[in-house]
C-alpha cells in the first residue's frame, strides 16, 4: 500500500522553489498547494496582521485578471474550489478541481503569485472586511480563550499577540507596506508548491516551470519572533462576558516540533484525549461529571510548542475539573501507563494515517509543511518516533514539561458567574487513585463471551454497495428516516439524547468497553442528526471490519440506555445548548427556523429543549428506539475494499422488522416575520430566508444553481455585499431542499448598525436576478461549479457512502449522484430567473437575527 510521502516527485527549480508532484489516481480531482513559510509570527509588531491581510488580497485582481471578481470567476468556471489560510509560521494558498483542469488550476495559482495588483482603493476596503473577521472571532468564545492564553503565557514571543491584527494599526496599513513584506518573504526559495492528484506527473511538472519559472528569486529577509524567555511561574486570569458556555485552558511552554521530545508530548496528548477511551474523557467526563468536552495536545512550530488542556465545564466552578486535570497528569508518573493503552494511540494513528490519502488536498498541505521544515520525508520520520515512543518517555515529558508551576490557566465564564475565584492552591494538586484496571482484562463472568444468538436469517434491508479497492478502507453509512422531524415541544432532544446514549451500553458492552474497542481498531463510531434522517457511520481499515460491525450492531440493536448514563449524557445536551447560544450563525438560524416554522419539529431548537430533555427517561428512550428504528426502514450503504457483504447483511438482524416509522409530511410555513434576541456582541449575524422546495421538487436544480450564483467567492451577495460594501467577512447564500420542504437561505455576519443596510443589499440582489436574465457565461461557470462540488466534495468513502444512504433515505433513486448533475445541466436561464421570481420575493422572507451591541 503506498504512503503519503511514496512516489513523490521533487524537484528545486532554479530560482529557488520546492516544488512536490504526486499522483494519486483514487478519485478525479486534483489539488495546487503554495506554502509560503511566512505568517504572523514574520511579522514586526507595527505590521502585525500584515500576512493575512496579504492572503486577502490575492483574490483581488491581477494584472492578467484585473476585476476583483475574475479569479473566483476562472475558478469557478473549472468548477473548483479556492481559498486561503494564514497561521503562525506559514501563507497557504490552494486551489482543488477536477482533474481535468489541473493546468488551468496551475495558471491561476502562478498569476496570483506574479501578477497581483494590490489595489490601493481595494485595500482599503478589505481592510474594512478583515476588521469584520476580526470582531466575528471575538465573538467566539473559543477563540477568545485560546488567544487570551497565550497573550497571557508569553511575554517576548510573537504567539502572544491578537493574531488577525488590532483595528487601528489594520487601518494604519499601506500598499507599500505590503509590497516590502512580499519582496522580503514570498520569495520562491521561500515557497513549497506541492500538487497531489489525478495526472500525470511529468506532465505537471512542465506545466509548473512555465508557470512558476517567471518568478524572480529576489533577496529574502525574513523577520523572526523574539525568544521567549524561560520561566517557572503559575500563571492565572478569568475573563468573564455574555456568554453561555464555561470554559478553561491550561497552556504550558514545550519544545519546538523537530525536538526530541516533541513526539512524546504528541502521544501525551492523545493519551490524555483522543477518543472517549481517553483517560480525560474516562474521568472528567464519565466518571466524575465535570466537563461536556475536554481536549489536550501539543502543537509544534520550528522554534517553539505549546501543550494545552482545555475544556467546557458542566458548573460554574472550574476549580475542580482544573485539579482533575492534574491529578490525572499525575497518575502518569506515579503509575505505569499499560502497553495495551499505547497501542491503541499507535493504531489510530496508523488508521489516520491510511484515512489522510483519501483527500488529496490534505495530503498537499501535510507534504508542503513537513518540507517547510526540511523534508517532506520528515512525515515519515515522525512516525518512525512517535510508534518508538515508550512509557519512560511519556513519563519524563510529562514531569518536564506539564507540571503546575509551569502552567497558565485561562477562564472564561458567564458575567452572573458565582464561581469562587481562582485557587493558587491547583499548583499543589497531587495524585490520587491509580488507573483503572486494563478495559481489554475480562473476569470470567464477562458477558461479551456469552453473546445471545443472532438471526441466522438475513433480513430484508436495503443495502447499497459501491466497490472501491484504492485504499484498503471500508466505510459503512446507516440512516432511519424520520427522528428530529418526529419531535415535540415535550420531547424535544430525544433523537440526539439516544443516539448518544446508545454508545453508553448494551446487552454486551458497557461504555468503556465500547470505547475501548472500537478505538482499538483505529476507528470510532460516528452519529448524524439531521432534520429528516438519523443513524450512524464507521470507516474502518478493512482488515478489521468484522470487529468494527460487531459492535456498531450492538449499538444500534441493543442499546440498554443506563439511567446513569443517561443523565450524563443529557449534560452533554445542556453543553450543546449553550455552545449553540454562543454561537453566531447557529443561534440566527434557529431563529430563523422558528420564524418559519413556528412549534412543528423543524421549528423547534435545533439542540433540543433543556427542560425537555431534563424530563426524559430511561424507558422513554426505549420506547423512542422501537417506534423508528427497525430492518423495514433502515438503509445501509457501504464503499470500500469489500467482496463480501454478508457481514452487512447482518448489521440490522436484532432490529425489529418492522415499527411505527415517522410523521407524515412538515410543509406549512407560518406568515413572512422575524425573530431575534440581543446579546452583548461585536457583530449582528442574520438570517434572512425565503421558501425553498424538497428533494422531489423540479425546482430544486434552479434554485440550487441560484445558490450557486450568489454564493463564494464569484457569487453575487459575496460581492455586493462583502466586495463593493466591505460591510461583513461573512456572507453566503444556500439552498437546503428537505424531504417535505425547503429553504434558500442568506446569512451576513456584520457590524450592528450595518444590519440594515447589509439586508437591503441582498434584497436588491434578489430582485435583480428575478428581474433580469443571468448571463450564459455566468450560468455555465455556476454548473461547473456544482459539478465540481460533487467531485470534490465526494473523494472520501465516508463521503459516498454517507452522499448514497441519504439520497436512498430520502426516497431518491439509487443512481441519483449521476441524475442529479444531468438534471443541473438542463436547467436554462429562463428557468433561473423564474425560480428567482417565484421565491426570492421580500413579501416571502423569514428573518431570524442575533442583535449585536454593547
Amino acid at each position: 500500500m503506498p504512503g503519503i510521502t511514496d512516489n513523490v516527485l521533487r524537484t528545486v527549480l532554479p530560482n529557488g522553489l520546492r516544488v512536490l508532484i504526486k499522483e494519486n489516481h483514487s478519485s478525479p480531482v486534483s489539488a495546487v498547494l503554495a506554502h509560503v513559510c511566512a505568517g504572523y509570527f514574520n511579522e514586526k509588531d507595527r505590521l502585525a496582521g500584515i500576512a493575512h491581510v496579504i492572503e486577502h488580497m490575492f483574490f483581488k485582481g491581477t494584472s492578467t485578471r484585473p476585476g476583483k471578481e475574475d479569479v473566483a470567476e476562472a475558478v469557478r468556471a473549472i468548477g473548483g474550489s479556492i481559498n486561503a489560510g494564514t497561521y503562525y509560521e506559514e501563507t497557504s494558498y490552494h486551489l482543488v478541481t477536477p482533474a481535468a483542469h489541473i493546468a488551468k488550476a496551475i495558471e491561476i495559482q502562478a498569476d496570483t503569485f506574479l501578477n497581483s495588483l494590490f489595489d490601493a482603493g481595494e485595500l482599503e476596503r478589505e481592510l474594512e472586511v478583515i476588521i469584520q473577521e476580526s470582531k466575528q472571532k471575538r465573538d467566539r468564545p473559543t477563540s477568545m480563550l485560546v488567544e487570551s492564553l497565550y497573550e497571557l503565557a508569553y511575554d517576548k514571543h510573537r504567539i502572544r499577540r491578537w493574531r488577525i491584527g488590532e483595528d487601528d494599526a489594520l487601518r494604519a496599513l499601506r500598499r507599500e507596506d505590503l509590497l516590502d513584506f512580499l519582496d522580503n518573504t514570498y520569495r520562491p526559495e521561500n515557497i513549497v508548491l506541492s500538487i497531489v492528484g489525478d495526472f500525470d506527473g511529468n506532465d505537471v511538472l512542465e506545466l509548473v516551470k512555465k508557470y512558476w519559472s517567471k518568478m524572480e528569486r529576489g533577496s529574502m529577509q525574513k523577520e523572526l519572533s523574539p525568544v521567549e524567555p524561560e520561566r517557572a511561574e503559575f500563571r492565572c486570569r478569568r475573563m468573564t462576558g455574555d456568554i453561555q458556555q464555561r470554559l478553561f485552558v491550561l497552556g504550558f511552554h514545550a519544545p519546538k516540533v523537530l525536538h526530541e521530545d516533541a513526539a512524546a508530548l504528541m502521544i501525551l496528548g492523545s493519551l490524555l484525549s483522543d477518543g472517549r477511551s481517553s483517560r480525560l474523557y474516562r474521568s472528567l467526563k464519565e466518571e466524575k461529571g465535570l466537563v461536556n468536552t475536554i481536549w489536550a495536545g501539543y502543537e509544534g512550530f520550528e522554534h517553539t510548542g505549546i501543550f494545552t488542556v482545555g475544556g467546557e465545564l458542566v458548573d460554574d466552578a472550574p476549580l475542580p475539573a482544573e485539579k482533575a486535570v492534574f491529578e490525572e497528569i499525575n497518575k502518569i508518573i506515579e503509575t505505569p501507563i499499560e502497553i495495551e493503552e499505547i497501542q491503541r494511540i499507535r493504531t489510530r494513528l496508523t488508521t489516520r494515517r491510511l484515512f489522510a490519502q483519501e483527500e488529496v488536498l490534505g495530503m498537499a498541505s501535510s507534504l508542503a509543511e513537513y518540507e517547510a521544515l526540511g523534508d517532506y520525508r520528515l512525515a515519515d520520520t515522525l512516525m518512525e518516533r512517535l510508534e518508538a515512543v515508550t512509557q519512560n518517555d511519556i513519563r519524563r515529558v510529562v514531569n518536564k514539561y506539564i507540571t503546575p508551576e509551569r502552567a497558565t490557566l485561562m477562564e472564561y465564564l458567564p458575567e452572573s458567574t458565582s464561581a469562587p475565584e481562582i485557587a493558587e492552591t491547583l499548583i499543589t494538586a497531587g495524585p490520587t487513585t491509580r488507573l483503572p484496571n486494563d478495559p481489554t482484562t475480562r473476569s470470567p463472568n464477562d458477558p461479551t463471551t456469552h453473546l445471545p444468538n443472532r438471526h441466522t436469517t438475513a433480513p430484508q434491508i436495503e443495502l447499497f454497495f459501491k466497490k472501491r479497492d484504492d485504499l484498503p478502507i471500508v466505510a459503512v453509512s446507516l440512516l432511519f428516516p424520520g427522528g428530529k422531524r418526529d419531535e415535540t415541544e415535550n420531547n424535544c432532544g430525544i433523537t440526539s439524547l439516544m443516539l448518544k446514549s446508545s454508545l453508553k451500553g448494551t446487552r454486551s458492552f458497557n461504555a468503556e468497553e465500547i470505547a475501548w474497542r472500537v478505538e482499538s481498531l483505529g476507528s470510532g463510531i460516528g452519529q448524524s442528526l439531521g432534520l429528516d434522517q438519523f443513524g450512524y457511520s464507521i470507516k474502518l481499515p478493512a482488515d478489521r471490519l468484522e470487529e468494527g460491525l460487531e459492535i456498531l450492531s450492538e449499538v444500534i440493536c441493543c442499546p440498554t440506555f443506563p439511567q446513569e448514563q443517561v443523565e450524563r449524557e443529557k449534560q452533554s445536551i445542556y453543553g450543546e445548548i449553550r455552545r449553540l447560544q454562543d454561537s453566531m450563525f447557529p443561534a440566527a438560524f434557529d431563529q430563523f427556523m422558528r420564524a418559519c416554522f413556528g412549534e412543528q419539529a423543524y421549528g423547534l431548537p435545533s439542540s433540543g429543549n433543556a427542560e425537555a430533555v431534563a424530563a426524559l427517561t430511561h424507558d422513554d428512550l426505549h420506547r423512542w428506539h422501537n417506534q423508528l428504528m427497525s430492518q423495514k426502514n433502515v438503509i445501509i450503504s457501504v464503499v470500500g475494499d469489500l467482496t463480501d457483504n454478508s457481514l452487512l447483511q447482518q448489521l440490522c438482524a436484532d432490529l425489529p422488522e418492522s415499527s411505527l416509522g415517522s410523521n407524515g409530511p412538515i410543509n406549512a410555513f407560518l406568515q413572512p416575520g422575524e425573530r431575534s434576541i440581543s446579546v452583548s456582541r461585536q457583530q449582528t449575524a442574520s438570517v434572512l430566508g425565503f421558501p425553498g422546495v424538497s428533494l422531489m421538487h423540479q425546482d430544486r436544480y434552479a434554485l440550487d444553481l441560484l445558490a450557486e450564483i450568489t454564493s463564494g467567492l464569484a457569487g453575487r451577495f459575496f460581492q455586493a455585499v462583502r466586495g463593493e460594501n466591505g460591510l461583513a467577512y461573512a456572507v453566503t447564500g444556500f439552498h437546503r431542499a428537505r424531504k417535505d420542504s425547503g429553504n434558500f437561505i442568506t446569512y451576513t455576519a456584520t457590524s450592528p448598525e450595518n444590519e440594515e443596510l447589509a439586508r437591503r443589499i441582498l434584497l436588491e440582489e434578489c430582485a435583480k436576478l428575478a428581474a433580469e436574465p443571468v448571463g450564459h457565461k455566468e450560468l455555465a461557470a455556476a454548473k461547473e461549479s456544482l459539478r465540481g462540488e460533487m467531485v470534490i466534495g465526494t473523494q472520501t468513502f465516508g463521503a459516498q457512502a454517507a452522499l448514497q444512504a441519504h439520497y436512498l433515505v430520502s426516497g431518491l433513486p439509487q443512481d441519483e449522484m449521476d441524475r442529479y448533475i444531468e438534471r443541473v445541466m438542463a436547467i436554462t436561464i429562463e428557468d433561473v430567473r423564474n425560480a428567482a421570481e417565484k421565491y426570492l420575493t421580500p413579501d416571502k422572507a423569514w428573518l431570524g437575527v442575533v442583535r449585536g451591541g454593547k
